[in-house]
């Protein structure tokens, strides 16, 4: 890679979000346009009047007037696509796909898991989604223009066919073993956690004239009702397939492995937490190492061998852990999202509570989700309670001329480290990159899902 070039890429990226915008466009943030009223052309000698510099919109912090309202900019992203759904979904997960990687072409094709939220207990699914014929809707200034004169190009939505089978209370959390995604992990809140083999449904979404005589009922092929309360945290290994962890909100945390007739679960919890456990990692080079993170503030390194002690352990953060995120390419950096709004990143080298080595206060929400990007080992993505989705690309540094220029007068108030702002879902749970199209983000919440990905991934 050209990393110099790189940067200087999303530099350039970075100015044009602080500078351009529609004709009406007083302040542009990625993704989102701020109207303004009364800005346009002026008389005398047909002069155009110069305009003011456009400043960087940042949600939280400055106000909207009551003649200003934001709205969608489609040059912000490459592709974006609202889905609605029945239930609201706590949880999702992008199931990998035999279509190959590093898929970059439109119209795209991605398969997905979600877990239902339904207003009563015995309502809940289990979605499984193909979301065919994504196309590119990202449009500069002029393509705009020729849509005034009524000359658009076809903006037909994504074809989406959908399988669902019941679901015994609202799932906390959905996850697809990365070797086999046709098999499924969920726990739900009635304290049960199951594991599905969704194979014939997914059959199904790619050939629907096989449905011919109906399908046959989905059961899970194994279920496990030893945790003593709900949770939420679970996660298979990327080292060996079938192995999975699960945590709860009593503190426990069970080690789960694959063995001739299905599954067996460990009696014996791994214990060191004090409090209900939020999220599981494994280490994505040691079989036998995963990481933990609870409301106690806390984030465990452990061995598998051990089962009454971590290995390693920080006072993470001021409030309750509620993410963490283990770096696929540098299996040294640990991420972690709080309720005290802030992220940080953790170098696993040098693991004390005082010093982690990146720590971002943008977001003015707890942190509900955050994922590594699966092949850029600097950037990042995260969700909060603000109702805001962020890209983070640790490798950008503060560029003090252009910090200067006017048009982006407030720049120097954010974080150069931010690299894309997405908005217009409220109450965004849980965030996940395509492992096999570069920059496609997936995010679900109460509002439903978005499929999306930025002009600068």
């Amino acid at each position: 890679k050209n990393n110099k070039k790189k940067k200087q890429k999303r530099k350039d990226m970075e100015s044009k979000l602080g500078t351009s915008g529609r004709k009406k466009a007083g302040r542009v943030v990625e993704g989102t346009e701020l109207e303004e009223e009364g800005e346009g052309r002026q008389g005398g000698g047909g002069m155009m009047e110069e305009q003011p510099g456009k400043s960087v919109w940042r949600p939280g912090y400055d106000p909207i007037g009551d003649d200003e309202e934001l709205d969608f900019d489609q040059s912000a992203y490459i592709t974006y696509h609202a889905v609605n759904m029945e239930w609201p979904c706590l949880s999702i997960d992008v199931l990998r796909d035999p279509l190959g990687f590093h898929r970059t072409k439109f119209p795209m094709t991605t398969y997905l898991a979600c877990g239902s939220q339904a207003q009563n207990e015995n309502a809940n699914k289990v979605y499984l989604m193909k979301v065919s014929d994504i196309k590119k809707t990202q449009k500069e200034d002029n393509d705009m223009e020729e849509d005034d004169d009524g000359e658009s190009e076809d903006e037909s939505e994504p074809t989406i066919a959908t399988k669902t089978f019941k679901h015994k209370g609202a799932i906390n959390r959905i996850r697809a073993m990365p070797q086999a995604s046709n098999i499924l992990a969920t726990m739900s809140e009635t304290k049960e956690a199951h594991i599905w083999d969704v194979q014939h449904l997914l059959q199904a979404l790619d050939s629907p004239s096989s449905q011919q005589g109906g399908l046959p009922t989905t059961k899970p092929l194994f279920t496990f009702t030893g945790h003593p309360a709900e949770g939420y945290a679970v996660d298979w290994s990327p080292k060996v397939p079938g192995r999975l962890l699960t945590g709860d909100c009593s503190k426990h945390i069970y080690l789960w492995e694959r063995n001739e007739s299905g599954w067996s679960v460990d009696k014996t919890p791994f214990n060191g937490h004090s409090d209900s456990v939020e999220d599981i990692q494994w280490s994505p080079k040691e079989a036998g190492v995963f990481a933990s993170c609870s409301v106690d503030k806390t984030i465990r390194i452990w061995d598998t061998r051990r089962r009454k002690n971590s290995m390693l352990f920080v006072a993470a953060h001021r409030s309750d852990v509620n993410v963490i995120s283990w770096n696929p390419n540098k299996s040294h950096l640990l991420l972690s999202g709080s309720d005290d709004h802030s992220i940080k990143i953790w170098d696993l080298r040098k693991f004390k509570s005082s010093s982690p080595i990146g720590h971002f206060k943008y977001h003015m929400g707890a942190i509900t989700s955050l994922q590594w990007h699966p092949t850029e080992d600097a950037m990042l993505a995260a969700a909060s309670d603000d109702n805001q989705l962020t890209v983070w690309d640790l490798a950008l540094e503060a560029d003090d001329e252009q910090k200067s220029v006017g048009a982006n007068a407030n720049v120097k108030d954010i974080p150069p480290q931010l690299l894309f702002v997405h908005q217009g879902q409220t109450n965004i749970k849980e965030l996940r990159f395509h492992p096999q199209i570069p920059g496609l983000i997936t995010s679900t919440a109460a509002t439903g899902l978005n499929i999306f990905k930025p002009c600068n991934l």
